[in-house]
């Protein structure tokens, strides 16, 4: 566990992300759970297809009959019967028997092969046979997708929609997963006005929780969201009550030492216990992380860029470790810097960017030129110069965390 009382570097901060763990498991309709992780193995119902299927329009036959059919050389064999997708009518060839056939149908009995129609020529009752086949050509074998009680999908998957195809296949109706957490976010400090409120002596409104309730809806994690003042017993009384409620609360505001930053000692007076409360990373040097028994805390700076970057590399990544989700995020990559950027011998500096796709290679630049919020709204990534390293210059090579680069 980190000493709460030192300011500990960016990787170390990142590191106690890490050591979150999932929190809760439902289960849900298989429909309902893209993007969900699996919280138990699924095991197929079924074997897909459910026995031996055509792949092929044509007609199933034995391969025997038709070994030497050529264009020169057609073979004719008698046409027994016709076979839809779907259909339960049984069938059986012998030598000279062929049964006309569409995809997905059950293969007759007696036939080992489907000659394609475009190798064949329907003459009433017959059809003649222009070409060849071998054993079990176009043909697919019952359980050759899917087999009853294999493992089709492991704990811990992430539930993308091929997977959710594979496992709809496998007849499989709902899955057990881990839940997102009750999450709330509060926005403290005495200036800010609510959302709507036209209040000429409260002028600044809560775009910081705006900016974190959209990301977290992006996850499908829909949060509570209050308002609160400076003031001692309406925080010791709302925090009493987020903390009794919610798997995570985070907070936005109130952390950097002043006589009216109340929030992290009123915090601690209702048990939280801090795991750090300085992180050498800039900007979002204030953010500090806690926990009071299974449920976790965050304080985030109250300026915008500060809490834009403390909430998706330490809140955010770590509500989705709640969720099971173990992959790095922001996911990282490596990218060509168009312009030179600095960096801090004290600190990771953590840079806004905008990034984009050229000729197959990522480039990256700044966005240092606009406001706090207008940097915010344009950037899809952000820069990671490491500490200790004092610039980085254009044309070189530098770490980006990908947020949205191609806007999904």
């Amino acid at each position: 566990m980190s000493d709460a009382r030192r300011l500990i570097s960016f990787k170390d901060a990142l590191e106690e992300v890490e050591r979150v763990g999932p929190l809760h498991i439902q289960e849900i309709e298989t429909g309902k759970a893209r993007g969900r992780v699996l919280a138990a193995d699924v095991l197929s119902n079924v074997d897909s297809p459910p026995r031996d299927s055509s792949l092929k329009d044509g007609y199933a036959l034995r391969f025997g009959d038709i070994a030497r059919a050529s264009q020169k050389s057609p073979v004719t064999l008698e046409v027994v019967g016709n076979l839809a997708a779907g259909e339960d009518k049984e069938f059986s060839i012998t030598g000279g028997q062929a049964v006309r056939i569409m995809t997905g149908a059950r293969i007759p009995s007696g036939a080992d092969a489907v000659l394609p129609q475009e190798f064949t020529r329907q003459d009433g009752d017959e059809v003649v046979c222009l070409a060849d086949s071998g054993p079990g050509r176009n043909i697919l074998s019952k359980g050759a997708d899917l087999s009853k009680g294999e493992v089709v999908a492991s704990r811990g998957s992430i539930l993308t929609p091929g997977l959710l195809g594979l496992i709809t296949g496998a007849g499989v109706t709902r899955l057990k997963v881990y839940a997102p957490p009750k999450v709330v976010i509060v926005a403290t400090g005495s200036e800010l006005a609510e959302e709507g409120m036209i209040d000429e002596s409260k002028k600044i409104f809560p775009s910081n929780r705006a900016t974190i309730i959209a990301w977290l809806h992006r996850f499908g994690i829909y949060a509570d969201a209050r308002l609160c003042a400076d003031e001692l017993k309406a925080l010791e009384t709302l925090f009493g009550q987020c903390l009794e409620e919610f798997d995570v609360v985070i907070t936005s505001g109130g952390v950097l030492d002043g006589e009216r930053d109340l929030v992290v000692s009123v915090l601690e007076s209702l048990g939280v216990n801090f795991l750090f409360k300085r992180v050498r990373m800039g900007p979002g040097k204030g953010v500090c992380m806690g926990s009071k028994g299974p449920k976790l805390v965050f304080n985030l700076p109250g300026g915008p860029p500060s809490n834009y970057v403390a909430f998706i590399f330490i809140a955010l990544a770590s509500v989705l470790r709640l969720m099971g989700d173990t992959r790095q995020f922001p996911a990282r990559a490596r990218a060509t810097l168009l312009k030179d950027v600095k960096g801090r011998p004290d600190w990771t500096q953590l840079i806004l960017a905008r990034s984009s796709m050229k000729g197959g290679s990522l480039f990256t630049t700044p966005v240092l030129e606009e406001s706090r919020l207008k940097r915010i709204a344009s950037s899809d990534s952000v820069i990671i110069i490491p500490e200790g390293r004092s610039h980085i210059r254009a044309g070189d090579q530098a770490e980006i965390a990908i947020l949205d680069l191609f806007q999904y």
